[in-house]
Protein backbone atom coordinates (compact mmCIF):
# COMPACT_ATOMS: atom_id res chain seq x y z
CA UNK A 1 0.00 0.00 0.00
CA UNK A 2 0.69 3.52 -0.28
CA UNK A 3 1.47 4.31 3.71
CA UNK A 4 4.80 2.58 2.90
CA UNK A 5 5.83 5.48 0.34
CA UNK A 6 6.37 7.65 3.48
CA UNK A 7 9.76 5.48 4.75
CA UNK A 8 11.77 4.60 1.89
CA UNK A 9 15.03 7.22 1.43
CA UNK A 10 16.94 4.67 -1.49
CA UNK A 11 15.51 6.38 -4.63
CA UNK A 12 16.37 9.60 -3.81
CA UNK A 13 20.11 9.43 -3.50
CA UNK A 14 20.42 8.87 -7.30
CA UNK A 15 19.21 12.58 -7.68
CA UNK A 16 22.18 15.04 -8.18
CA UNK A 17 20.94 17.61 -10.80
CA UNK A 18 17.35 19.68 -10.70
CA UNK A 19 15.84 21.52 -13.31
CA UNK A 20 13.05 23.83 -12.36
CA UNK A 21 11.00 25.00 -15.57
CA UNK A 22 9.35 28.77 -15.07
CA UNK A 23 11.21 31.24 -13.13
CA UNK A 24 7.97 33.41 -11.51
CA UNK A 25 7.55 33.58 -7.66
CA UNK A 26 7.63 29.75 -7.23
CA UNK A 27 9.76 28.82 -9.45
CA UNK A 28 12.58 30.83 -8.32
CA UNK A 29 11.80 30.06 -4.74
CA UNK A 30 12.21 26.12 -5.77
CA UNK A 31 15.28 26.23 -7.62
CA UNK A 32 16.47 28.03 -3.95
CA UNK A 33 15.49 25.50 -2.09
CA UNK A 34 17.44 22.48 -4.45
CA UNK A 35 20.00 24.65 -4.29
CA UNK A 36 20.55 24.54 -0.53
CA UNK A 37 19.59 21.39 -0.51
CA UNK A 38 23.03 20.83 -1.88
CA UNK A 39 21.79 20.04 -5.88
CA UNK A 40 23.07 21.53 -8.83
CA UNK A 41 20.05 23.26 -10.71
CA UNK A 42 19.22 24.50 -14.07
CA UNK A 43 17.04 27.53 -13.63
CA UNK A 44 14.95 27.96 -16.98
CA UNK A 45 12.53 30.34 -18.23
CA UNK A 46 11.69 31.65 -22.30
CA UNK A 47 12.67 35.22 -21.15
CA UNK A 48 16.05 36.42 -19.96
CA UNK A 49 14.96 39.29 -17.93
CA UNK A 50 12.28 36.48 -15.84
CA UNK A 51 15.66 34.54 -15.31
CA UNK A 52 17.90 37.78 -13.86
CA UNK A 53 15.07 38.87 -11.56
CA UNK A 54 14.65 35.09 -10.15
CA UNK A 55 18.41 35.31 -9.67
CA UNK A 56 18.09 38.76 -7.87
CA UNK A 57 15.26 37.59 -5.98
CA UNK A 58 17.23 34.18 -4.93
CA UNK A 59 20.52 36.67 -4.07
CA UNK A 60 17.86 38.99 -1.84
CA UNK A 61 15.84 36.24 -0.18
CA UNK A 62 19.66 34.50 0.77
CA UNK A 63 20.67 37.85 2.16
CA UNK A 64 17.62 38.00 4.57
CA UNK A 65 18.58 34.50 5.52
CA UNK A 66 22.30 35.72 6.30
CA UNK A 67 20.61 38.45 8.41
CA UNK A 68 19.10 36.43 10.55
CA UNK A 69 22.05 33.72 10.92
CA UNK A 70 20.29 31.01 9.00
CA UNK A 71 23.04 30.56 6.48
CA UNK A 72 26.56 32.19 6.10
CA UNK A 73 27.57 34.55 3.64
CA UNK A 74 30.16 32.24 2.19
CA UNK A 75 27.12 29.48 2.08
CA UNK A 76 25.05 31.75 0.19
CA UNK A 77 27.70 32.61 -2.28
CA UNK A 78 28.00 29.05 -2.84
CA UNK A 79 24.28 28.10 -2.64
CA UNK A 80 24.05 31.01 -5.99
CA UNK A 81 26.90 29.56 -7.72
CA UNK A 82 25.12 26.17 -7.93
CA UNK A 83 22.05 27.95 -9.58
CA UNK A 84 22.29 27.66 -13.49
CA UNK A 85 20.12 29.74 -15.71
CA UNK A 86 19.32 28.79 -19.20
CA UNK A 87 16.17 29.84 -21.89
CA UNK A 88 16.49 26.84 -23.66
CA UNK A 89 14.41 23.63 -22.41
CA UNK A 90 16.64 21.06 -23.33
CA UNK A 91 19.96 22.47 -21.66
CA UNK A 92 18.08 22.69 -18.77
CA UNK A 93 16.65 19.32 -19.04
CA UNK A 94 19.07 16.97 -21.02
CA UNK A 95 21.66 15.96 -18.02
CA UNK A 96 18.86 16.20 -14.71
CA UNK A 97 17.58 13.53 -12.95
CA UNK A 98 14.24 15.41 -11.57
CA UNK A 99 12.39 18.01 -13.42
CA UNK A 100 10.00 20.73 -11.44
CA UNK A 101 7.62 22.48 -13.76
CA UNK A 102 6.05 25.64 -12.34
CA UNK A 103 4.46 27.57 -15.77
CA UNK A 104 1.17 29.19 -15.92
CA UNK A 105 -1.66 27.34 -15.03
CA UNK A 106 -2.86 26.65 -17.98
CA UNK A 107 -3.28 22.77 -18.93
CA UNK A 108 -2.31 23.00 -22.72
CA UNK A 109 0.75 25.41 -21.50
CA UNK A 110 1.83 22.66 -19.44
CA UNK A 111 1.17 19.60 -21.54
CA UNK A 112 3.73 21.24 -24.40
CA UNK A 113 6.06 22.18 -22.23
CA UNK A 114 5.68 18.60 -20.91
CA UNK A 115 5.89 16.67 -24.21
CA UNK A 116 9.04 18.88 -24.79
CA UNK A 117 10.56 17.63 -21.52
CA UNK A 118 9.70 14.38 -22.51
CA UNK A 119 11.98 14.47 -25.49
CA UNK A 120 15.02 16.28 -23.86
CA UNK A 121 15.24 14.99 -20.77
CA UNK A 122 17.02 11.59 -20.00
CA UNK A 123 14.87 8.29 -19.61
CA UNK A 124 15.21 8.31 -15.59
CA UNK A 125 14.29 11.45 -15.27
CA UNK A 126 11.07 12.26 -13.61
CA UNK A 127 8.97 15.35 -14.70
CA UNK A 128 7.05 16.44 -11.94
CA UNK A 129 4.15 19.63 -11.85
CA UNK A 130 3.43 22.08 -9.35
CA UNK A 131 -0.21 23.10 -9.90
CA UNK A 132 -2.46 23.64 -7.44
CA UNK A 133 -5.31 21.97 -9.28
CA UNK A 134 -4.57 20.65 -12.86
CA UNK A 135 -5.30 17.13 -13.63
CA UNK A 136 -1.62 15.27 -13.07
CA UNK A 137 -2.72 12.12 -15.15
CA UNK A 138 -3.88 14.59 -18.37
CA UNK A 139 -0.66 16.76 -17.91
CA UNK A 140 1.22 12.92 -18.25
CA UNK A 141 -0.41 12.09 -20.95
CA UNK A 142 2.16 14.64 -22.63
CA UNK A 143 4.53 12.15 -22.33
CA UNK A 144 5.87 8.74 -23.21
CA UNK A 145 6.95 7.57 -19.59
CA UNK A 146 3.64 8.63 -17.26
CA UNK A 147 4.64 6.37 -14.96
CA UNK A 148 7.87 8.95 -14.16
CA UNK A 149 5.01 12.10 -14.59
CA UNK A 150 4.17 13.17 -10.53
CA UNK A 151 2.96 16.45 -8.89
CA UNK A 152 4.80 18.45 -6.46
CA UNK A 153 2.52 21.13 -5.21
CA UNK A 154 4.39 23.47 -3.14
CA UNK A 155 2.98 26.72 -1.34
CA UNK A 156 3.81 30.39 -1.94
CA UNK A 157 6.20 31.06 -1.50
CA UNK A 158 8.24 27.75 -1.36
CA UNK A 159 11.10 29.16 0.48
CA UNK A 160 9.05 30.13 3.77
CA UNK A 161 6.22 27.49 3.60
CA UNK A 162 6.62 23.99 5.12
CA UNK A 163 4.17 21.75 2.94
CA UNK A 164 4.56 19.99 -0.32
CA UNK A 165 1.24 18.04 -1.51
CA UNK A 166 2.72 15.23 -3.65
CA UNK A 167 0.17 13.62 -5.80
CA UNK A 168 -0.72 10.64 -7.82
CA UNK A 169 -1.55 10.17 -11.13
CA UNK A 170 -3.92 7.46 -12.32
CA UNK A 171 0.05 5.85 -14.24
CA UNK A 172 2.36 7.03 -11.87
CA UNK A 173 4.56 4.50 -10.05
CA UNK A 174 5.14 3.87 -6.49
CA UNK A 175 8.97 4.41 -6.83
CA UNK A 176 7.96 8.08 -8.78
CA UNK A 177 5.58 8.76 -5.69
CA UNK A 178 8.53 7.70 -3.53
CA UNK A 179 11.12 9.59 -4.81
CA UNK A 180 8.96 12.70 -4.99
CA UNK A 181 8.25 12.42 -1.42
CA UNK A 182 11.72 11.92 -0.26
CA UNK A 183 13.14 14.81 -2.54
CA UNK A 184 10.38 16.70 -0.91
CA UNK A 185 11.13 16.09 2.41
CA UNK A 186 15.06 16.83 1.45
CA UNK A 187 14.16 20.21 0.53
CA UNK A 188 12.82 20.28 4.06
CA UNK A 189 9.01 19.91 3.94
CA UNK A 190 6.68 17.91 5.43
CA UNK A 191 4.68 15.90 2.90
CA UNK A 192 0.98 14.63 2.42
CA UNK A 193 0.11 12.68 -0.28
CA UNK A 194 -2.52 13.08 -2.72
CA UNK A 195 -3.26 9.38 -3.29
CA UNK A 196 -5.82 9.84 -6.43
CA UNK A 197 -5.64 12.53 -8.80
CA UNK A 198 -9.04 14.42 -7.92
CA UNK A 199 -10.02 17.70 -8.44
CA UNK A 200 -8.56 20.33 -5.77
CA UNK A 201 -6.01 17.28 -4.45
CA UNK A 202 -6.28 17.69 -0.52
CA UNK A 203 -5.70 21.45 0.34
CA UNK A 204 -7.55 23.64 -2.50
CA UNK A 205 -10.55 20.97 -2.20
CA UNK A 206 -10.82 22.32 1.34
CA UNK A 207 -10.00 25.93 1.20
CA UNK A 208 -12.95 26.13 -2.13
CA UNK A 209 -15.57 25.45 0.03
CA UNK A 210 -14.96 27.59 2.66
CA UNK A 211 -14.32 30.18 0.50
CA UNK A 212 -17.35 29.92 -2.06
CA UNK A 213 -19.67 28.61 0.84
CA UNK A 214 -18.90 32.03 2.30
CA UNK A 215 -19.98 34.06 -0.26
CA UNK A 216 -23.13 31.97 -0.61
CA UNK A 217 -23.63 32.84 2.58
CA UNK A 218 -23.60 36.85 1.81
CA UNK A 219 -24.99 36.34 -2.11
CA UNK A 220 -28.35 35.08 -0.58
CA UNK A 221 -28.44 37.74 1.45
CA UNK A 222 -28.10 35.65 4.68
CA UNK A 223 -24.83 37.77 6.02
CA UNK A 224 -23.39 40.39 5.45
CA UNK A 225 -19.66 40.16 5.09
CA UNK A 226 -18.24 41.52 7.77
CA UNK A 227 -20.59 39.01 9.43
CA UNK A 228 -19.58 36.15 7.69
CA UNK A 229 -15.72 37.09 8.53
CA UNK A 230 -16.05 37.85 12.06
CA UNK A 231 -18.12 34.38 12.77
CA UNK A 232 -15.31 32.66 10.69
CA UNK A 233 -12.68 34.14 13.06
CA UNK A 234 -14.43 34.54 16.33
CA UNK A 235 -16.54 30.99 15.88
CA UNK A 236 -15.09 29.39 13.70
CA UNK A 237 -11.51 29.67 15.36
CA UNK A 238 -9.49 30.12 12.40
CA UNK A 239 -6.75 32.79 11.50
CA UNK A 240 -8.78 34.58 9.14
CA UNK A 241 -12.09 35.65 7.83
CA UNK A 242 -12.70 33.73 4.18
CA UNK A 243 -13.50 37.16 2.32
CA UNK A 244 -10.25 38.89 3.81
CA UNK A 245 -8.44 35.60 2.26
CA UNK A 246 -9.93 36.06 -1.39
CA UNK A 247 -8.33 39.48 -0.83
CA UNK A 248 -5.17 38.43 -0.31
CA UNK A 249 -4.87 35.82 -2.40
CA UNK A 250 -6.62 37.72 -5.36
CA UNK A 251 -10.17 37.40 -6.49
CA UNK A 252 -9.01 36.70 -10.20
CA UNK A 253 -6.81 33.55 -8.23
CA UNK A 254 -10.21 32.24 -6.18
CA UNK A 255 -12.77 32.84 -9.01
CA UNK A 256 -10.35 30.62 -11.67
CA UNK A 257 -9.31 28.11 -9.23
CA UNK A 258 -13.00 27.53 -8.57
CA UNK A 259 -13.47 27.67 -12.27
CA UNK A 260 -11.16 24.69 -12.80
CA UNK A 261 -12.28 22.75 -10.14
CA UNK A 262 -15.48 22.64 -10.38
CA UNK A 263 -15.36 22.00 -14.16
CA UNK A 264 -13.19 18.79 -13.30
CA UNK A 265 -15.78 17.56 -10.78
CA UNK A 266 -18.89 19.53 -10.35
CA UNK A 267 -19.37 18.15 -7.00
CA UNK A 268 -16.60 19.39 -5.45
CA UNK A 269 -17.09 23.10 -5.43
CA UNK A 270 -20.83 24.65 -6.12
CA UNK A 271 -19.15 28.21 -7.56
CA UNK A 272 -20.56 31.19 -5.88
CA UNK A 273 -21.19 33.80 -8.79
CA UNK A 274 -19.84 36.63 -6.44
CA UNK A 275 -16.57 35.71 -7.98
CA UNK A 276 -17.11 36.52 -11.42
CA UNK A 277 -19.00 39.54 -10.83
CA UNK A 278 -16.05 40.53 -8.95
CA UNK A 279 -13.40 39.58 -11.35
CA UNK A 280 -15.42 41.23 -14.52
CA UNK A 281 -15.46 44.19 -12.45
CA UNK A 282 -11.80 44.25 -12.03
CA UNK A 283 -12.40 44.23 -7.75
CA UNK A 284 -9.56 41.56 -6.99
CA UNK A 285 -8.61 42.32 -3.55
CA UNK A 286 -6.11 43.71 -2.04
CA UNK A 287 -4.11 44.32 -5.60
CA UNK A 288 -6.37 46.56 -6.66
CA UNK A 289 -7.27 48.49 -3.84
CA UNK A 290 -10.72 46.81 -3.88
CA UNK A 291 -12.23 43.30 -3.24
CA UNK A 292 -14.74 42.34 -0.67
CA UNK A 293 -12.93 45.44 1.75
CA UNK A 294 -11.66 48.66 0.47
CA UNK A 295 -7.48 48.22 0.86
CA UNK A 296 -6.36 51.73 1.67
CA UNK A 297 -3.14 52.58 3.14
CA UNK A 298 -3.73 50.93 6.74
CA UNK A 299 -5.12 48.01 4.87
CA UNK A 300 -8.40 46.61 5.28
CA UNK A 301 -10.41 47.79 8.49
CA UNK A 302 -10.72 44.99 11.07
CA UNK A 303 -13.86 42.86 11.71
CA UNK A 304 -15.36 43.53 15.04
CA UNK A 305 -16.10 39.97 17.24
CA UNK A 306 -19.86 41.18 18.40
CA UNK A 307 -20.78 41.32 14.64
CA UNK A 308 -20.46 37.55 13.69
CA UNK A 309 -22.91 36.51 17.14
CA UNK A 310 -25.45 35.88 15.39
CA UNK A 311 -23.95 33.45 12.15
CA UNK A 312 -23.86 29.60 12.33
CA UNK A 313 -20.32 29.00 11.43
CA UNK A 314 -20.56 25.31 11.49
CA UNK A 315 -22.83 26.33 8.52
CA UNK A 316 -20.28 27.90 6.86
CA UNK A 317 -17.88 25.37 7.44
CA UNK A 318 -19.97 22.15 6.83
CA UNK A 319 -19.29 22.02 3.50
CA UNK A 320 -15.35 22.01 3.97
CA UNK A 321 -16.02 19.17 6.49
CA UNK A 322 -17.85 17.45 3.91
CA UNK A 323 -15.10 17.63 0.97
CA UNK A 324 -12.62 16.53 4.03
CA UNK A 325 -14.79 13.17 4.69
CA UNK A 326 -15.29 12.76 1.42
CA UNK A 327 -10.95 12.36 0.71
CA UNK A 328 -10.89 10.13 4.06
CA UNK A 329 -13.79 7.77 2.65
CA UNK A 330 -12.59 7.11 -0.67
CA UNK A 331 -8.76 6.82 0.32
CA UNK A 332 -7.30 9.76 -1.31
CA UNK A 333 -6.00 11.24 2.07
CA UNK A 334 -5.69 9.76 5.45
CA UNK A 335 -7.39 11.87 8.94
CA UNK A 336 -3.70 12.84 9.26
CA UNK A 337 -2.55 14.13 6.25
CA UNK A 338 -6.01 16.31 5.68
CA UNK A 339 -5.56 17.90 8.99
CA UNK A 340 -2.01 18.52 8.31
CA UNK A 341 -2.46 20.12 4.96
CA UNK A 342 -5.34 23.16 6.63
CA UNK A 343 -2.54 23.30 9.48
CA UNK A 344 0.47 23.54 7.68
CA UNK A 345 -1.45 25.03 3.96
CA UNK A 346 -3.76 27.32 5.67
CA UNK A 347 -2.29 28.15 8.73
CA UNK A 348 -5.38 26.74 10.80
CA UNK A 349 -4.57 26.05 14.34
CA UNK A 350 -6.46 22.67 14.29
CA UNK A 351 -7.06 20.47 11.50
CA UNK A 352 -10.68 20.81 9.79
CA UNK A 353 -11.23 17.37 11.16
CA UNK A 354 -10.15 18.10 14.06
CA UNK A 355 -12.13 21.17 14.41
CA UNK A 356 -15.18 19.01 13.23
CA UNK A 357 -14.73 16.63 16.03
CA UNK A 358 -14.96 19.59 18.88
CA UNK A 359 -18.06 21.03 16.87
CA UNK A 360 -19.89 18.06 16.89
CA UNK A 361 -20.20 15.82 13.59
CA UNK A 362 -23.81 15.23 14.75
CA UNK A 363 -24.44 19.29 14.43
CA UNK A 364 -22.06 19.53 10.94
CA UNK A 365 -24.33 16.56 9.42
CA UNK A 366 -27.87 18.61 10.46
CA UNK A 367 -26.55 22.24 8.71
CA UNK A 368 -25.63 20.18 5.36
CA UNK A 369 -28.94 18.18 5.80
CA UNK A 370 -30.78 21.71 6.00
CA UNK A 371 -28.80 23.65 3.45
CA UNK A 372 -29.56 20.50 1.22
CA UNK A 373 -33.34 20.85 1.41
CA UNK A 374 -33.15 24.17 0.72
CA UNK A 375 -30.70 24.75 -1.96
CA UNK A 376 -30.01 21.15 -3.68
CA UNK A 377 -27.88 17.68 -3.43
CA UNK A 378 -24.62 19.68 -3.44
CA UNK A 379 -24.91 19.78 0.26
CA UNK A 380 -25.81 16.00 0.61
CA UNK A 381 -23.78 14.73 3.86
CA UNK A 382 -20.76 12.28 2.85
CA UNK A 383 -21.60 8.82 3.97
CA UNK A 384 -18.83 8.63 6.18
CA UNK A 385 -20.35 11.58 8.23
CA UNK A 386 -23.60 9.96 8.48
CA UNK A 387 -21.99 6.57 9.23
CA UNK A 388 -20.12 8.17 12.28
CA UNK A 389 -23.15 10.13 13.80
CA UNK A 390 -25.65 6.60 12.97
CA UNK A 391 -23.32 4.81 15.28
CA UNK A 392 -22.60 7.99 18.42
CA UNK A 393 -18.98 8.77 17.20
CA UNK A 394 -20.05 12.44 17.00
CA UNK A 395 -16.75 13.79 17.97
CA UNK A 396 -14.92 15.14 21.30
CA UNK A 397 -18.09 14.93 23.71
CA UNK A 398 -19.25 11.41 22.26
CA UNK A 399 -15.57 10.04 22.95
CA UNK A 400 -15.06 9.72 19.29
CA UNK A 401 -15.29 10.93 16.07
CA UNK A 402 -12.84 11.16 13.72
CA UNK A 403 -9.99 10.76 16.68
CA UNK A 404 -10.37 8.93 19.99
CA UNK A 405 -10.80 10.85 22.84
CA UNK A 406 -11.31 8.08 25.47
Amino acid sequence: MLDSVLEGWGLVESVRRVAVVGAGIMGHGIAQLAAQSGYEVFLMDIKREALDEAVKKIRWSLARLAEKGVISKERMDDVVGRIRTTTSLEEAVDSVDFVIEAVVEDIEVKKNVFSKMDEHAPEHAVLASNTSTLPITEIASATSRPDKVVGTHFFTPPVLRPLVEVVKGKKTSKETLQLAVDLAKRLGKTVIICRKDVAGFIVNRILGPVLHEAAWTVYRGEATVEEVDSAIVYGAGLPIGAFRLADYIGIDTVYMAGKAVSERDPAAIMPCPIFEEYYRKGWLGQKTGRGFYEWGEKGAPAVAKEAGERINSISIMAPAVNAAALLVRNRIATVKDVDLGVKLGLGYPKGILELADEWGLDRVVSSLEEKRKKYGEYYTPDPLLTRKVSEGKTGVEAGEGFYKYK
